[in-house]
């Protein structure tokens, strides 16, 4: 490789763990190039290919950008009343009043990557998770813009400008298909009295059809009808030759437990005959915070598929608390996680559409859990948002396009309960059916 091919970034910092950790995300893995961070200015003088002066001095030479000063600090503390600005239809913040590009970009992707945030909650929802309406994203009319992804875009084209020559990979975009099994079954394997209460329920508020789908289903002359829709979304998958995740509850009691009363034996040997898919644990709504029932689950259902390694996981209702889940995810051997997401607001979390890891900012450390973040969950569009299926559709279309946009990764959640039924019944199987092709497309 050409020296002048590099890109080299100068910052006279000496701890330099927070910058590497900005500029891998932003070149590494975004436009795709090597990078050298130097703390020599006169190499960094003398050097005739793209360069990034990352410091307070106008050195006159390459792109000069003023650094925050979030990057050169050690552990953590509260930033309050953080300015959001447009400037070139970017949204931007830690303005700089000196420098080619008025804002720090390192600095406020580390803040964004690192839900920085989140260490600080003011207010947590009913599920103790971090409220969406607190997030900087959310209160300034950017959660559904990958935002870091568009400032990679933004040092690409400016440097390309001062560098004509330089060389930058575009990432490709992906689809990644991804569903929770909260509840294989609809009416087996609840019971005796379970399955009465529910009949008796279906009585009383004279759901007729559901007395009739509920004796047919005891009777085996029709399927379960969520076991059916799993059935059905590996058909859709195969048919496009398309691998898929599939993460699935392992507890079996509670409130938000499986609500099985005993171990679903067809349904595990079900998810031992599959394949071009990945099954990782869904853990349970207690384990975000409790390592112990996280690793019991993660043994348990490892038996259940013949005693592989787990390697991916989301949690349960989204239940994440930071950085106490991620470190518990390490401990317990997960290589990739998938919780990156707000249940009541589709969009960015962190801020981008592509694959980072976990960095611990409490440590000062990057850890080896790689976060993919989940762009949009079909409960946040019917249930907590109540869209209609066409604006639910059109919501999923415009998030397509802003993940392929920068080339980054759209994972889609779905749940197989609410995909069951017939399409004539159901509109959102045709919600998934059209966005799950429109997302394929895309990757063309």
């Amino acid at each position: 490789m050409n020296i002048n091919d590099l890109l080299y970034i100068y910052s006279p910092m000496e701890n330099i763990r927070r910058l590497e950790y900005s500029v891998k995300h932003i070149f590494n893995n975004a436009p795709g190039v090597d990078v050298l961070i130097i703390r020599d200015k006169e190499i960094f003088l003398r050097h005739d290919g793209p360069c990034i002066n990352y410091s307070d001095e106008d050195l006159n030479h390459g792109l000069w950008i003023v650094p925050h000063g979030l990057l050169s600090e050690k552990g953590v503390r509260e930033i309050p009343n953080i300015e959001v600005f447009r400037w070139n239809d970017y949204f931007c913040f830690f303005k700089q009043a000196q420098g080619d590009i008025p804002f720090d970009p390192f600095a406020a992707s580390f803040y964004l990557l690192t839900l920085y945030e989140e260490y600080f909650p003011k207010q947590s929802d009913e599920h103790g998770r971090f409220d969406p309406k607190e997030s900087l994203a959310y209160r300034n009319g950017f959660l559904e813009i990958p935002v870091v992804d568009r400032w990679a875009g933004l040092l690409k084209e400016e440097l390309e400008k001062r560098y004509p020559d330089a060389k930058f990979k575009k990432r490709k975009f992906r689809f990644i298909s991804t569903f929770d099994i909260d509840y294989p079954y609809m009416y087996l394997k609840k019971g005796l009295l379970r399955s009465l209460g529910g009949m008796m329920r279906d009585l009383l508020n004279r759901r007729r059809e559901n007395i009739a789908s509920r004796i047919a289903v005891h009777l085996r002359m029709k399927p379960d009808p969520y076991m059916e829709a799993l059935r059905w979304i590996d058909r859709v998958h195969k048919e496009a030759r398309k691998s898929y995740y599939l993460f699935v509850l392992m507890k079996n009691r509670g409130k938000y437990g499986r609500k099985t009363l005993y171990p679903p034996v067809a349904f595990y040997r079900y998810l031992k005959k599959l394949d071009s898919v990945t099954v990782g644990l869904h853990p349970s709504y207690d384990t975000y915070l409790n390592p112990g029932q996280l690793i019991r689950e993660k043994k348990r259902l490892e038996k259940v598929l013949g005693e592989t390694e787990l390697i991916a996981s989301r949690q349960h209702f989204l239940r994440m608390h930071v950085p106490e889940t991620f470190r518990n995810l390490e401990t317990a051997g997960f290589k990739e996680d998938f919780t990156t997401a707000f249940a009541h607001a589709p969009g960015f979390r962190s801020g981008t559409a592509i694959p980072y890891y976990f960095y611990d900012v409490k440590k000062d450390t990057t850890g080896k859990l790689l976060l993919h973040p989940t762009v949009v969950m079909d409960a946040c569009l019917i249930t907590h948002l109540g869209l209609s299926p066409e604006e639910g559709f059109e919501k999923i279309k415009r998030l397509i396009d802003e993940c392929k946009q920068s080339g980054g990764d759209f994972v889609s959640l779905w749940h197989n309960s609410n995909l069951a039924g017939a399409d004539n019944n159901n509109p959102w199987i045709n919600v998934f059916i059209k966005s799950f092709h429109y997302a394929i497309s895309a990757e063309k």
